[in-house]
């Protein structure tokens, strides 16, 4: 035993135990076909190094080019694919999430039919033995940009005429091109040019929220706001969003005042509304909206959310054809066919027995199909349903034969981005079960002894490119010049919302930041994520402003029954800062049921209330209060100082110095690098994605709804929300480890497990701890997670063999075990490979990129040495808007702030 153990260092012995959870995983290997490096790998290059390679993943049906990082054969990490339009180097937290479902246990792994577990040749005789009338197939899916799976469906349409095929998403752009046609004629979706916007006016759009353009957006809204005078949002919306969190005004409205602003600003922009009776606050709001809009014209816009009436959104399209607005239009990809009309007409099919034949191919209708198209009675009425998913869901369980679906991870894709760029999209590992392509079902329809061979799909759809522009396009994750071609904006005509009366308290839908509409919620890292408005996590809550509260008696957690249209969801209340009297907000993605352990039972489905208007509110007498982090991490100061809100051009004042007694003093002349980081509070937007990015990169375990009630959260990295009412603003502040130069949690450790490095690190030496907690209890900044029990071993997977989970595991991190206290590192196993490299080539240390730095879709977050006068950070920390996070207490702390500023009315 001594023999092998001097032949192998801990590192080595490491990476023997991950390579044996690799092998757990059936099939965790490359695969077969020839795939592209994104980088050049080394010749001879060491088990556990990491290569990366360029690919893409899939987000309501639009693609999205990702980094894919691998370590012998197994994905450990993704990452944003610069040369992508979506990504630009970044990633939101639904990117991140998505390389979890693929160590998912709750996954379906075999064929499951009538018989029990069956096989594909089974599945395809099944299909095969009614041929199909060409009238009585169907087959539903979610939004398909693949060019694949596009010309597939066309040949389907020709092989059998009467083929029916309807595309739906729950969220979907139904109104937005409704809208448009209303104003021009046209079916067409905006897209705008927030680089180019000195003014938008958002009303009832959260463009820097949850959504398939989210980076895109939330990069050219922080590229517009560092590149001079910052721009002026105005945000008027029925609850808190994101973007109403950075608005540089906003007001709380209905629906009602929706419309009513619409009005307003017709009239005030030239044009002829409604002379209807707005209140004083959204009165004013429309004055100085509509004064800057036409000053700033050429670079102004008005944007509208997608749920939204059409009307809304044809109110926009004239306001901006006014305006000049920098918007790009574009026909919708994959056809402009009306959603929700094509799942209705659908569903009468099947409930009339007009359909033999349901396919049903990655969508959820039995979930989230409007409650009264009774879409799981018009399963039962077919007489063969098949349903192919990655997941259990509530659809699959209604049907048939349950055919499971690859990760796409596993198979060759493609997909277009939002803006029409063609992703070619390899895989990175072997398929780990017996799952296909969503295209080799496509191709079971058509041909019952099709193969599942992806690759010879997708190569057939870009036969145009040679040998040496397809291997570029992978390569890359991009075919160049496949973007659409903006189309010019026709002139619009004015049309104006209707005003409805007001009757009653009012439902708003929103998609949850986390769980989108539902797809996430098998997934446990996007269960334990904290929202960015509430902080709930492991479910939601109905949210209404504090007069309706007291008006119906109710405080917060009280358990209330929803009632609209003769249906009703049981949801606990809260008061919500921002939500607007007379609404109540309820998230989509929640009450899942047949779904999996993660999914089930959390929260309340709110599509079933999906068409409802005006709602009543039952009190049940119960209560359960929601699971929230918001008041475990409340820091204790002067909020101006913690979360000061300047005026452009205001710069912050220049602390004082203070005396200490601590030690540890930064390090002088040294040769080593002094890392530290800058975090700038005026392009933060709250999205979380460096959060789940941190846990990702980590090996931060996921410990479920009980711990997490318990206040036990073990997220290193956390985004405070803060209200400051005297200045009438708010914001998100990143709080990781602030790696004081003179740390409160170094000096009462007993053992010495926090101690500090010559590079400013303060280090935590886990095989010393011995859990007396005095460090967490010492430091300000409440950064510091204990293991209360052995998490990584503990699953929330229910009876699931999570065995596969481990796999996704980095080997440079260490998994920590019960009694250990844990925080965040800056990335200490980045920091030391760089370093390693650097001295293996006698060249200084390079460029070191934290996991939450290459995750910010807004480059809020900057990371270096500053030791280096000219780095990046350096130079962040001689910014006039400095600051550091409870500079008084003398901590001298690395990680610091960009102040957040307004751009207030004077400054117009």
């Amino acid at each position: 035993m001594s023999s092998v153990s001097a032949t192998l260092d801990r590192r080595a012995i490491l990476r023997m135990i991950a390579a044996g959870a690799a092998a757990s995983v059936a099939g965790c290997k490359a695969p077969n076909a020839k795939i592209y490096p994104y980088v050049n790998q080394p010749e001879n290059a060491l088990p556990g190094s990491i290569v990366r390679y360029a690919t893409a993943v899939p987000f309501a049906g639009y693609g999205r080019g990702v980094t894919g990082l691998v370590t012998d054969g197994r994905p450990i990490k993704l990452e944003g694919l610069a040369g992508h339009p979506a990504s630009l180097g970044a990633t939101d937290l639904f990117t991140e999430t998505a390389l979890l479902d693929l160590y998912d246990p709750q996954r379906l792994q075999t064929v499951t039919g009538p018989p029990g577990v069956a096989d594909w040749q089974s599945a395809a005789g099944a299909i095969h033995a009614r041929p199909p009338q060409s009238n009585r197939l169907a087959l539903l899916t979610g939004r398909v940009t693949s060019p694949t799976m596009l010309a597939m469906i066309e040949a389907l349409r020709a092989r059998y005429p009467g083929f029916r095929y309807v595309a739906w998403e729950p969220i979907n752009d139904d109104n937005a091109l409704a809208g448009a046609e209303q104003a021009t004629g046209k079916r067409m979706l905006a897209r705008p040019r927030f680089e180019a916007a000195d003014v938008v006016v958002a009303i009832g759009a959260d463009p820097l929220g949850p959504g398939p353009d989210q980076v895109a957006l939330a990069r050219a809204w922080a590229t517009r706001r560092r590149a001079g005078p910052p721009p002026r949002l105005y945000v008027a919306e029925p609850s808190l969003t994101n973007t109403g969190t950075m608005a540089d005004r906003r007001t709380p409205a209905t629906s009602a005042d929706l419309a009513r602003l619409c009005h307003r600003l017709a009239t005030l922009l030239g044009g002829e509304g409604i002379t209807g009776r707005l209140t004083p606050p959204l009165d004013d709001f429309a004055t100085h909206a509509a004064r800057d809009l036409l000053v700033a014209r050429g670079r102004a816009m008005i944007l509208v959310g997608p749920r939204q009436p059409p009307a809304m959104h044809a109110f926009a399209a004239w306001a901006n054809a006014r305006l000049a607005a920098p918007i790009d239009w574009a026909a919708p990809i994959g056809g402009d066919a009306p959603m929700g009309q094509g799942l209705t007409q659908l569903s009468a099919a099947l409930h009339a027995g007009e359909i033999d034949t349901l396919v049903v191919l990655d969508s959820n209708p039995v979930y989230a199909a409007p409650a009264e198209l009774d879409f799981a009675g018009a399963i039962k009425r077919t007489p063969m349903t098949i349903a192919a998913s990655m997941l259990p869901t509530e659809t699959s369980q209604a049907a048939d034969w349950i055919l499971p679906l690859s990760h796409p991870l596993e198979e060759w894709n493609d997909w277009r981005a939002p803006d029409g760029t063609a992703t070619i999209a390899q895989p990175l590992v072997d398929r780990f079960y017996d799952t296909r392509a969503a295209s080799d079902v496509l191709a079971l329809l058509a041909d019952p002894a099709a193969d599942a061979d992806s690759h010879r799909r997708v190569r057939q759809t870009w036969a145009t490119l040679d040998g040496k522009a397809w291997s570029a396009a992978v390569a890359s994750a991009v075919v160049p010049d496949s973007a659409g071609t903006p189309r010019s904006m026709p002139a619009a005509g004015l049309a104006l919302p209707t005003v409805a009366p007001v009757r009653g308290l009012e439902l708003e839908l929103r998609p949850s930041p986390t769980l989108w509409d539902g797809r996430r919620a098998s997934n446990a890292w996007a269960q334990e994520c904290p929202d960015p408005i509430t902080k709930e996590v492991w479910g939601s809550s109905a949210r209404l402003n504090g007069a309706d509260m007291a008006a119906l008696g109710l405080k917060d957690g009280d358990i209330v029954d929803l009632h609209a249209g003769g249906r009703s969801i049981r949801l606990p209340v809260r008061i919500t800062a921002g939500q607007a009297k007379g609404v109540v907000t309820v998230l989509t993605g929640y009450g899942r049921s047949r779904s999996g352990a993660v999914a089930d039972g959390v929260g309340a489905n709110a599509w079933a209330l999906a068409k409802a208007g005006d709602i009543a509110i039952t009190a049940t007498g119960e209560r359960r209060p929601t699971i929230s982090t918001e008041k475990q991490f409340v820091l204790d100061g002067d909020l101006a100082k913690i979360f000061p809100i300047l005026a452009p051009g205001e710069a912050m004042p220049k602390p004082k110095p203070e005396p200490s007694l601590l030690p540890n003093p930064p390090a002088k002349g040294a040769a080593a690098p002094q890392w530290a980081m800058v975090i700038d509070t005026d392009v933060c937007i709250g999205c979380n994605a460096c959060v789940v990015a941190c846990q990702a990169e980590n090996n931060v375990p996921v410990i479920g709804p009980d711990e997490m009630a318990m206040g036990r959260d073990m997220h290193w990295l956390r985004v405070d929300r803060y209200d400051v009412e005297e200045k009438d603003a708010s914001g998100f502040q990143p709080v990781p480890c602030m790696q004081c130069e003179k740390a409160p949690c170094e000096p009462v450790c007993p053992v010495e497990a926090s101690v500090h490095n010559s590079e400013g690190l303060n280090l935590q030496v886990y095989n010393r701890c011995i859990g007396t907690r005095t460090c967490q209890a010492n430091c300000p900044y409440k950064v510091r997670r204990f293991n209360f029990f052995d998490y990584s071993e503990r699953s929330v997977w229910g009876d699931a063999d999570d065995a596969s989970i481990t796999a996704q595991r980095n080997p440079d991190v260490t998994v920590r075990g019960r009694g250990v206290m844990e925080k965040c590192t800056y990335c200490i196993q980045r920091i030391s490979a760089a370093e390693h490299d650097a001295d293996a080539n006698h060249t200084p240390v390079g460029e070191v990129v934290t996991a939450c730095q290459a995750a910010c879709p807004t480059q809020a977050i900057t990371f270096g040495s500053i030791a280096d006068e000219d780095s990046i950070v350096s130079a962040k920390k001689a910014d006039p808007r400095h600051y550091g996070l409870l500079e008084d207490l003398g901590t001298k702390p690395r990680t610091t702030y960009l102040a957040r500023t307004i751009n207030g009315e004077d400054e117009a």
